[in-house]
């Protein structure tokens, strides 16, 4: 009995279904007023309304994407601008160091900037923007605000080599600030910085400062050279064994003066 009424059931909504479909046919036939519209915009909303939604999302991330490139944007100019004003305020350091400071008399000082340098782990010459064009010569002097840093080697219209006191074959004569003796500065790749050909019997203590002599013609005498770090004195041998700690740190190297004749 159950079965039999639920056959009939299905029956009757195929029917009522069946009816439906041919009502509707029929008015879309006859054309009843407003309801083909009707119709009509409800298929359009059916099928546009999803590809709207697509296209609104699509152009939605567009606009997030633009957004956050031009965060991005944003955030690498201001990295660049905070990288800018921290090189500024240790180059404003530096160059409140050099305040003061007067050159040996005889010379004025020109400034110039280390472009590039050459070397192994300690640099032996280094590049300046000053050439030939700023009055820049071979074998002008070349300091910093701390020390002796070497000579000009090379000249170009804009630019200039500097030979290093790094360098092993450059020679600086130098004496003991206190003592007054002299000796030869040199630096040995093995050794470091040494003050060769110093007397074995001569004054000379750890910590004691090292200065040009004048000497040779290039440097003129009282800058600072190198602070002695060890004296050994061979027994039976001429020389005692000098070992100097350069007063400039020539890895840092970045602003120099090279020093003109006031009176060329």
């Amino acid at each position: 009995m159950l079965n039999r009424r639920s056959g009939l059931s299905y029956k009757s909504w195929r029917a009522v279904n069946l009816g439906v479909i041919l009502s509707l046919v029929i008015i879309l036939v006859v054309g009843l007023p407003g309801f083909n519209k009707l119709i009509c915009q409800a298929v359009l909303d059916a099928t546009h309304l999803p590809f709207q939604k697509v296209s609104s999302t699509v152009l939605d991330l567009d606009g997030v994407n633009e957004q956050n490139r031009l965060l991005r944007d944003s955030l690498a100019s201001a990295r660049l601008q905070v990288g800018a004003l921290s090189e500024a305020g240790r180059e404003n350091v530096r160059l409140r160091s050099v305040l003061g400071f007067e050159p040996p008399p005889g010379y004025r000082l020109l400034p110039a900037r280390v472009v590039s340098v050459t070397g192994g782990q300690l640099p032996i010459s280094a590049a300046i923007n000053k050439g030939y064009i700023d009055s820049v010569l071979i074998n002008q002097p070349v300091i910093n605000q701390v020390g002796l840093v070497g000579r000009v080697q090379q000249v170009m219209p804009g630019y200039a080599k500097i030979q290093c006191l790094t360098d092993p074959l450059n020679r600086v004569a130098g004496r003991v600030a206190t003592s007054r003796e002299m000796g030869i500065v040199r630096y040995l790749p093995t050794e470091g910085m040494v003050l060769s050909n110093f007397p074995n019997q001569g004054a000379i203590a750890v910590g004691d400062t090292i200065l040009s002599s004048g000497f040779g013609g290039i440097y003129p005498p009282g800058l600072k050279v190198g602070v002695v770090t060890s004296v050994e004195r061979p027994q039976n041998m001429p020389y005692s064994m000098v070992t100097l700690e350069p007063v400039v740190n020539f890895r840092t190297i970045e602003e120099l003066f090279i020093l003109l004749p006031e009176n060329p």
